[in-house]
Order: C-alpha cells, then structure tokens, then sequence
C-alpha cells in the first residue's frame, strides 16, 4: 500500500502556508501573554508537528485495519528482548486493565496478528509473539510511516538533521531529568504548561 493512496498524504502533515500563519498567529498570541517568544517559536513547532504526525499514523493504521491498541501490542512484542511478552506485560504498556488485554489478545489471534505458547521454564506462563502475517503488517506500518517521514526532512541536510536530532535528544532529556529532581525533591510533577500541552497517545481498544 502506498503512502499517497492514504487518506492523509504527507504533504498534509506539514500543512500549508496558512498553517504557517496560524502558528505564527499562535506564537504571538502566547508572546502578548508574557511568554518568551523564541521558546514559544520551539514548542509550539514541536507541538504542531506532533499532532500532524500522529493524525497520519492514526489514518495509516485506520488503513491497514489496526487499532491503537493493537499497534501497541505489535509494536511492544517487536522492541521486545526476544520478541515476546506475557500479557501482564502487555496490559502494563498499554496502560489497561488485564482482562481488556485478554480481549484484545483474542481478537489478534483470530486475525493471525500474534500467537500465544506457555513458557517451557514456566508452564503457568503464557508468552506472546507475533506471527510472520503479525510481523509483516508491523514492518509495513514501518516502512511507509519512514517515507513520509523521511519527506519531511527533505528540504534539511544531513548536518542539520543531525544537528536537529541532538537539540531534540537534549530537550528530552532535560525534560527527564527534571521529572527526576522534581520528585526526589517531593513535588509533584506538572503536566506540560498550559497552553503547549503534549500529545497524548491514546490506546484505543
């Protein structure tokens, strides 16, 4: 399936120069209120790439008949020591409870997507993996979320993506080693500051 057939193209992702506008209507709305405007230029680029992205990757998946949920089953087996899980596991990084796992579980067998086998060490254990149709379905999704996103760096160099791929490693883990001094010290840790809230990935069933 190819990326152009999507229901959104990835020329959509980045969006249009009235777009642009609206981003920079944004950054001067959050400037009038006493922010600073070079970080506001940052986060809220961020911000907006970062929805784009995942409204394309939730049409890709519409298109290939997966369900966040799902995809985060494949996703964690395929990252996965050994490329297996239990579904305790499974229920934990997909953050639900473990019987909405089972469900889920068993509508991915019926389609071919995953198999599970019991543990030979421990036979009160039963280990999740993908099926080859599970992995290729995953390597897919993979492929094709890489062109597009290898098109919207188009227009930069190899040293910029590189140096774009620091700063932005950087920033994360500030951000990580903030949450930490935040709660070694007992305080707890805010959500991201109004208005520039993160995306949240939701895990639909």
């Amino acid at each position: 399936m190819s990326v152009e057939k999507s229901g959104l193209e990835s020329s959509q992702v980045v969006g249009s120069e009235e777009d642009a506008a609206d981003l920079g209507n944004l950054v001067a709305a959050y400037v009038a209120a006493g922010a600073d405007e070079s970080v506001q230029r940052v986060i809220t680029a961020v911000h907006r790439l970062s929805r784009r992205l995942n409204q394309w990757y939730d049409q890709k998946l519409a298109d290939l008949s997966v369900s966040g949920g799902e995809w985060t089953v494949l996703n964690e087996i395929a990252r996965a020591d050994g490329h297996w899980l239990t579904p305790t596991q499974l229920a934990e990084a997909a953050h639900v409870a473990p019987s909405s796992m089972t469900h889920r579980l068993d509508r991915m067998v019926e389609r071919d997507l995953v198999h599970r086998t019991p543990d030979r060490d421990k036979r009160n254990r039963i280990l999740v993996a993908l099926t080859p149709a599970g992995w290729q379905l995953y390597e897919t999704a993979i492929r094709e979320a890489n062109l597009v996103e290898a098109d919207l760096m188009r227009g930069l160099t190899a040293r910029q993506v590189d140096d774009l791929a620091y700063l932005l490693e950087e920033l994360l883990a500030g951000l990580a080693a903030a949450g930490s001094t935040r709660r070694r010290a007992g305080r707890p840790t805010p959500a991201a500051t109004a208005p520039q809230q993160g995306v949240t990935e939701t895990d639909q069933a």
